[in-house]
């Protein structure tokens, strides 16, 4: 459902025609050709519906199913729905652990494959900026052949040992960092300050009348996967009012105004967030940005145990 809220102003107006949008997860974007073995992969959040820095494709894979090894020339990011399974790269022995809120980064140009467990997996995320690559062949508007998504590499043996270091799982429960401009209990997880620029992801939870401060992403598109509850999003820029639940995807282009809110009497769960990072408001948060150029601290690699 959607409301007017009230009146643009010309400065807003700027950012043009592109609004925000609710689309469902499950919905009818075209299909990826990623899999070996059951299941299906689709894409929600990609050019066909605007999206240019952030791509979401809901993955779903049968019991002991994978992907085909994927590369991209950008970073990407995944959030473990459901399900447990192994993420891997192109190292003998490099299976990672992956069980329900585990959160995994790649960063550009590395090779990856996910493996189901016996019960299945389910995952949603994406190369971001997207992969024209990954729309070959769909008949959608994936736009020029940069490198193939899906490349030849030999089968990992499914061990849990020493990980790809270009591989970083974490998990909801670990935060890095507090987003107290967004809610009480808002969490950065995939940031830059373990080497995550342009592929983000946060954790938030809003009690029922909670709300962000309402608030702009300059270069970067917001995109807020509902995992639970109802809520609303105020498109400020546009004068609207978008109404969601749980199982929808959230995509606000960059320098729209917005702000989400609990207004519906549920608490409302969610994972996303700005890609590119926002390193202005992660400074406004509180946040010490790296150099791009140093490593971050910490280790790359954590088990996705929380």
């Amino acid at each position: 459902m959607t409301k007017r809220v009230g009146q643009a102003s010309k400065a807003e107006a700027d950012a043009g025609d592109a609004a925000v949008q609710v689309l469902p997860l499950n919905g009818a974007g075209p299909s990826l050709l990623v899999l070996e073995g059951a299941g299906s992969a689709r894409a929600v959040i990609w050019p066909g519906t605007g999206a240019t820095e952030r791509s979401v494709h809901l993955i779903q894979l049968g019991p002991l199913s994978g992907t085909v090894r994927l590369e991209h020339l950008a970073e990407s990011v995944y959030y473990v729905l459901d399900g447990s399974g192994t993420v891997a790269g192109d190292g003998p022995a490099a299976a990672t652990s992956l069980v329900a809120g585990s959160m995994v980064h790649m960063g550009p140009g590395t090779g990856y494959r996910f493996r189901a467990g016996p019960g299945g997996l389910r995952i949603f995320g994406g190369p971001c900026p997207h992969d024209p690559a990954l729309y070959a062949g769909t008949g959608g508007a994936g736009g020029a052949r940069r490198k193939s998504a899906g490349t030849p590499a030999g089968e990992p043996d499914g061990t849990v040992g020493p990980a790809d270091p270009s591989i970083t799982v974490l998990h909801k429960d670990e935060p890095a960092l507090m987003l107290p401009l967004i809610s009480a209990d808002a969490r950065m997880i995939v940031w830059p300050g373990n080497g995550a620029w342009t592929a983000t992801m946060n954790y938030v939870r809003m009690q029922p009348g909670e709300e962000n401060s309402p608030h702009t992403h300059a270069e970067s598109e917001d995109t807020i996967v509902i995992l639970e509850g109802r809520g609303s999003i105020d498109d400020l820029t546009h004068g609207e009012t978008h109404e969601f639940r749980a199982g929808d995807v959230v995509h606000v282009p960059a320098r729209v105004r917005h702000a989400v809110r609990a207004n519906r009497g549920e608490n409302v769960v969610s994972v996303g967030g700005p890609c590119p990072a926002d390193l202005l408001f992660l400074r406004m948060c509180g946040a010490e940005i790296p150099e791009r150029d140093q490593p971050s601290a910490g280790p790359r690699r954590r088990h996705g145990m929380p």
